[in-house]
């Protein structure tokens, strides 16, 4: 059941990033804002929001301004 309810979530964040592209175009859609509710739904589940996550952290790992 928990592999069925991951599967739904990345299905559904990835129609939620589609959605947000298109809303991008169309003025009505505020597609920012769902392109990103899109990929928190995704979470570390799928393999590229994984691999920006962690290219992420690579990146605030080299800034100092980041470092306590």
């Amino acid at each position: 059941m928990i592999i069925v309810w991951q599967k739904v979530k990345v299905i559904i964040g990835i129609a939620m990033c589609v959605i947000g592209v298109a809303g991008t175009l169309v003025p009505v859609i505020p597609g920012v804002p769902i392109i990103l509710a899109g990929v928190a739904l995704m979470g570390t589940d799928h393999p590229l929001v994984r691999k920006v996550k962690e290219r992420f952290q690579k990146w605030r790992d080299s800034k100092q301004f980041f470092r306590t």
